[in-house]
């Protein structure tokens, strides 16, 4: 256990809803559970272009201390809103590094009132947003503290931004990030080796491989389904995907025509119902009507993360979507979180991803996410599963999912802040 203080940077915390957020919420849960004492650095509830979750707020550490500052884009779209969001979402997208980046200055003045009031051990910024991480590197040039970047999901040099403008000026940033900062937190051995390829060795001797983890779920969202337990036939198989859909970059397009696929083979009461629930879902709607596979797919809105969490829970079997052609650089979020119910996972993703790799050390399917054969076949090997009756995971694959548990995917971060709080105590 410890006793220090840690400075958390993070644009995305609750009551914005999103992956970013609830990791970051849980992270600080895990830091306080260790004896860490951790204050967060924010914005507030006014947002330029993401939804709000209240429910997240529920599962803050009670007593927390939560310092708001709000991001100007998303004050100047409030008090212009004929053109301001427009204007801040066209600025963002085209000529600053992101959207969020304007907040880099006041929460910058407000970190440095608050590390020299406050006088943290170590500061820890989360990106994604990569302005978390402009934060972080502005606070450790105005104080010398030891400081942590972590990414979620690469920036610049991982491919995500093309225009010219946007490019150069996050690559500005992005190098100095990673130059400057004491230790550097990537979720994938692929992310790393992506972000720092022809950087000098000295970038990489800093980097700690940490992956997402997941915590305890609500034990009543495992309570026997009502409806199921008066079912005398094994009914079908219910799969759930909970997750966004990014148009042009992941979608269901090659599930529908595994879907298909499957309808020419099988009867109608030996298929899956496959619900999936997210951002952009639904603009899939024309695909699965055009496929005739609608009996099979169903797409919903995005909905409040508890009431995601109950639909998981109630589900036979989880899928969570890689972004293919990417690398194989991305851990979904989604995944992680999928470990927590116990249930086979299916993931659709590249050969060579970190997903890929992950499932088959816990005993999970995967299948190459740009083929719908493969695809058909892992569905027809979770329907053999299900007729067969015996609903449970083995016991040695319930084990290794158990290492994805939050406290101990952290133990490499709890050890990385004790040695830069211990090391700074030397000084």
């Amino acid at each position: 256990m410890s006793s220090g203080r840690i400075l958390l940077v993070s644009h995305n915390f609750p009551p914005t809803a999103g992956p970013e957020s609830h990791l970051t919420r849980m992270n600080v849960a895990s830091l306080n559970h260790m004896g860490w004492d951790v204050r967060v650095l924010t914005t507030t509830a006014l947002h330029l272009s993401q939804p709000l979750d209240d429910t997240l707020l529920e599962r803050v550490p009670p007593g927390l201390e939560i310092e708001r500052v709000a991001s100007p884009e998303a004050v100047f779209a409030s008090r212009f809103p004929r053109y301001g969001k427009a204007l801040a979402r066209w600025t963002g997208r085209n000529l600053l590094p992101e959207e969020f980046f304007p907040w880099s200055f006041p929460a910058t003045k407000r970190g440095r009132d608050l590390i020299a009031s406050w006088r943290p051990d170590v500061i820890y910024s989360r990106a994604t947003k990569h302005v978390s991480n402009v934060v972080g590197w502005r606070l450790k040039h105005a104080t010398g503290l030891p400081w942590v970047a972590h990414f979620s999901d690469p920036w610049i040099r991982g491919g995500r931004y093309h225009r010219p403008i946007q490019r150069f000026s996050g690559a500005f940033w992005e190098r100095r990030i990673l130059r400057d900062a004491d230790a550097l937190v990537f979720v994938t051995r692929q992310a790393a080796d992506r972000v720092l390829a022809g950087l000098p060795d000295d970038f990489s001797e800093r980097v700690n491989i940490i992956p997402h983890g997941f915590e305890d779920i609500d034990p009543t969202l495992l309570e026997p389904n009502i409806d199921d337990a008066k079912r005398t036939a094994p009914g079908r198989l219910k799969i759930i995907h909970a997750g966004a859909f990014y148009p042009s970059m992941r979608g269901p397009e090659t599930l529908i025509e595994a879907i298909r696929r499957l309808k020419r083979r099988h009867a109608a009461e030996e298929l899956p119902e496959i619900e999936c629930i997210g951002v952009d879902t639904v603009d899939f709607q024309p695909l699965v009507d055009a496929a005739g596979v609608g009996d099979v797919l169903r797409l919903h809105s995005a909905v409040p993360f508890e009431e995601c969490q109950r639909r998981i829970a109630q589900s036979d079997a989880i899928l969570v979507l890689d972004t293919p052609g990417s690398g194989g650089i991305f851990l979904p979020t989604k995944l992680v979180e999928a470990f927590a119910f116990g249930k086979p996972v299916l993931g659709l993703c590249d050969p060579e991803s970190a997903m890929a790799s992950i499932l088959g050390d816990a005993e999970q399917s995967w299948a190459d996410a740009r083929d719908p054969d493969a695809i058909a076949m892992e569905l027809g090997k979770l329907m053999q599963w299900w007729r067969q009756g015996d609903r449970h995971l083995p016991t040695s694959a319930l084990q290794k999912l158990q290492r994805f548990r939050i406290d101990r995917v952290n133990e490499p971060l709890f050890e990385l802040f004790e040695r830069l709080a211990n090391d700074r105590s030397r000084e």
